[in-house]
């Protein structure tokens, strides 16, 4: 009954039936499984309170993001880029994506989508360009790019909260190159026709006073999160303090700035816990565990591409925010080191439809809002290239490596 329950929140998250917000399902669910008894009071408490470090970390990307969009950050940073591509919207199209790639490693994919999307926009339809081919730039940097560091991510931190950043970077930092040049690489072939052609030019104005000052506190927030993790400090508590630094260096009403954040992921996350907790209890991790286990004896490249593609599958089923609280358990419990490929599935997955990543459906409502529709074909068509192409280099990377 634990499996049905939670198979059908899931699925219910995923295609948001009613309209109703999507933390309902899970938070439904939970409460309906505690109620039930499969989970008892105090170990969906505990599994919630276990997680702490994870829902720091949620938080303060969603105050730093929120705080550095209304310094006008992201603005001007994108008046930069503009400025920088000289009139060529293919020059623009790729430093676009790499300043989307930037953000992704060093503050998050869900940043990325969400502040970005709307700037971009705005931006190519001031200059009479397309935005369809930027705004799909702009969604599968996120992905692509959020694997690269240990907090690029929230998965990354839900799959492997302790990370240490050399072991991290040797099994991970190669795939992510590659996937970044062969999103790139496969989007300027597929966009070839519409990026063609020239703007006109603008001039950059300098940062405001504000811009500089919340510039100068994420790159503090960047070093808080390498300072914590050569000293094996919870990224947690440097992103709250990071979002906090943020805030004070706006100079922004707080207020305003933080309502715009989407808080509602900290109740779905909470939801999410108690009911993987209650699957786990009911033999969920002992399964996966064991099927683990049994693609051990096909190798490294058994184990790792069981292990990544088995997430990339379910994140397309489901949702990849599901999965990485799944896959947290299994990369806790299981005998054979599955981290790594683990979260290789979980963010490099979500490219194939545009359901399986929380960053794209929120980019898909931010389309809907400037009369944007982008079908299922659409984006399966571009989704059905890219997925394999940085998939497969780090399946391969994590089987050669020791």
């Amino acid at each position: 009954m634990v499996f049905v329950i939670a198979a059908f929140a899931i699925a219910l998250l995923a295609t948001r039936p009613f309209g109703l917000p999507r933390w309902v399902w899970p938070v439904a669910a939970a409460l309906l499984i505690v109620a039930l008894g499969y989970e008892p009071v105090p170990s969906a408490v505990r599994a919630i309170l276990a997680q702490w470090n994870v829902l720091l970390f949620i938080a303060g990307l969603l105050g730093i993001s929120a705080a550095a969009h209304a310094a006008g950050v992201f603005h001007w940073i994108t008046d930069f880029v503009l400025a920088r591509a000289g009139g060529s919207w293919r020059g623009l199209f790729i430093g676009l994506f790499l300043t989307g790639a930037v953000i992704a490693l060093l503050l998050s994919n869900d940043a990325t989508a969400v502040v970005l999307t709307p700037i971009v926009y705005r931006a190519v339809t001031r200059h009479g360009g397309n935005p369809k081919p930027f705004l799909f730039a702009c969604i599968f940097v996120a992905n692509t790019a959020s694997f690269g560091l240990p907090f690029s991510n929230p998965a990354n931190v839900l799959i492997l909260p302790h990370a240490r950043l050399l072991p991290y970077l040797w099994h991970l930092a190669v795939p992510q190159i590659c996937a970044v040049a062969a999103t790139l690489g496969l989007l300027l072939f597929f966009f070839r026709g519409e990026i063609a052609g020239r703007y006109s030019t603008i001039e950059c104005a300098a940062p405001t006073a504000a811009v500089q000052r919340a510039l100068i506190a994420m790159a503090l927030v960047v070093v808080g999160y390498f300072t914590a993790l050569a000293r094996g400090w919870p990224l947690g508590i440097v992103a709250s303090v990071g979002a906090i630094l943020v805030l004070l260096a706006a100079r922004r009403n707080p207020i305003g700035a933080l309502r715009r954040a989407g808080w509602s992921v900290l109740s779905l996350l909470a939801g999410l816990f108690v009911l993987f907790d209650a699957v786990a209890r009911a033999g969920f991790v002992a399964w996966i565990a064991a099927h683990l286990t049994a693609a051990m004896h096909g190798g490294a490249l058994g184990l790792n591409a069981a292990a990544a593609a088995g997430a990339a599958v379910l994140s397309n089923l489901f949702n990849n925010l599901p999965v990485a609280v799944a896959s947290s358990y299994v990369a806790a419990h299981a005998s054979a080191p599955v981290a790594y490929p683990l979260i290789a599935g979980v963010d490099l997955g979500p490219n194939l439809v545009t359901s399986a990543s929380l960053a794209t459906i929120l980019w898909l409502t931010i389309l809907r809002q400037y009369g944007i529709r982008v079908g299922f074909a659409e984006y399966l068509k571009l989704g059905a290239a890219i997925a394999p192409a940085t998939l497969l280099p780090a399946i391969l990377w994590l089987s050669l490596i020791r």
